[in-house]
């Protein structure tokens, strides 16, 4: 699992002393800020349980200008599930965007752009804030859950608990919780399929880099009820979760610096592994061929998970912290619905066998069937090319 350094790290509080700061955030040019976000999510219908997963968004931010007042920044916003029996998140849906953050957390969001749709947290007064300083400041809350968009105005309570020392950092603990209660009866007059009533609230705690002026992590319980009364029967869907968020901001890796992990890579792999490397706009890639799985099966050959040893072993060595992405490929011979669930089950398998070596679950698989070909499918030799799973280290 991921390391909590805001659950674990905790260790030692600061002296008994009043400080005073000016908080404010701050992401320099080519920053890259990577959040990630892990709910576990009681699902329940009229207050019976239902379901119980977890969903992951890993937020991946970076900063292209820098003004006076804030950080213009761009990215993708990219949702993952994991069933309760599931070992490995799947990935499910990304959007992109491109806003302002202020330089007291406020958002400017292009109305084109529904991402983030949890805006302005934390946010921060225009003056140096004590220990057990409250304040207030709006959120918004954007919904597309429906025939139409919801935005929700809201209003978060902040206050500064106190300090304590993180790796020998001193970091602000900042508690903050907002109230939802939205009557939505006139717009569904319009939208049928909107509820009724919406409910909920948030109680959070933010850990805040003093020296960096930036998140170091999260933790929030939520809780939303959509409430929907037809013909004078009350249903009620809610969503319980427990929000653990860690945060991140990477350096921009040079091109020439992957290129050289690149070659390196190349030399620690056995030249008979069937594995190829290579590198795009995300990261490194390492290409399996389809020799390393059985015929027409998603089963790993026993060679195959000696050679995925040895990516383990170079995962762990020189990108520790970084995000594995697993992808799945098939050629267009053969029915869709096949050539899905194939594509689908061989990345399962290969990041099921990646996470129980390389220390951390920041891993997620994908299956795109015959929808991303890098060669042709006319010939055996394009088809065979296609058919591949690739492993993404991801650099920016």
């Amino acid at each position: 699992m991921l390391k909590k350094p805001f659950l674990f790290l905790l260790i030692a509080a600061f002296p008994a002393f009043s400080f005073s700061a000016d908080f404010h955030w701050n992401l320099n040019k080519d920053d890259r800020l990577e959040l990630v976000k892990t709910a576990k999510i009681n699902f329940l219908i009229n207050n019976t349980l239902q379901r119980i997963y977890e969903e992951r968004n890993i937020i991946d931010l970076t900063c292209y200008d820098k003004k006076e007042d804030g950080s213009f920044v761009k990215g993708g916003f990219s949702v993952f599930t994991r069933e309760h029996d599931e070992k490995v998140f799947r990935l499910t849906d990304k959007k992109l965007s491109d806003f302002e953050i202020h330089t007291n957390g406020k958002y400017s969001v292009p109305d084109k752009y529904l991402m983030p749709n949890l805006r302005h947290i934390p946010m921060f007064p225009d003056k140096e804030v004590s220990e057990g300083d409250e304040w207030t400041a709006p959120v918004e809350l954007y919904l597309d859950n429906f025939s139409v968009e919801l935005g929700l105005l809201l209003s978060a309570k902040y206050k500064l608990k106190g300090y304590a020392n993180m790796e020998g950092v001193r970091t602000a603990l900042i508690e903050y919780t907002f109230v939802i209660n939205k009557d939505l009866s006139e717009k569904k007059t319009k939208h049928p399929d909107l509820p009724n009533k919406i409910v909920g609230e948030n109680n959070g705690i933010i850990y805040w880099d003093t020296e960096k002026n930036q998140v170091v992590g999260m933790n929030d319980k939520y809780r939303i009820i959509f409430a929907f009364l037809n013909r004078g029967s009350l249903t009620t869907y809610e969503f319980r979760m427990n929000i653990d968020t860690e945060s991140k901001v990477y350096r921009p890796v040079a091109e020439n610096d992957k290129n050289k992990d690149k070659e390196e890579i190349k030399k620690e792999l056995p030249e008979d592994s069937g594995i190829t490397v290579e590198s795009n706009d995300t990261g490194i890639v390492l290409r399996m061929g389809e020799v390393l799985f059985d015929f027409d099966s998603a089963k790993l050959k026993s060679e195959t998970q000696e050679t995925l040893k040895k990516v383990i072993d170079i995962i762990k060595k020189k990108y520790p912290d970084r995000e594995i992405i697993v992808e799945g490929h098939t050629d267009s011979t053969g029915t869709r619905d096949y050539n899905m669930k194939l594509s689908e089950n061989r990345a399962n398998n290969v990041a099921e066998f990646l996470k129980g070596g390389v220390g951390h679950d920041k891993l997620s698989y994908k299956g795109y069937g015959p929808d991303r070909p890098i060669n042709g499918n006319r010939t055996e030799s394009e088809r065979r090319q296609n058919r591949r799973v690739d492993i993404t280290i991801k650099l920016k």
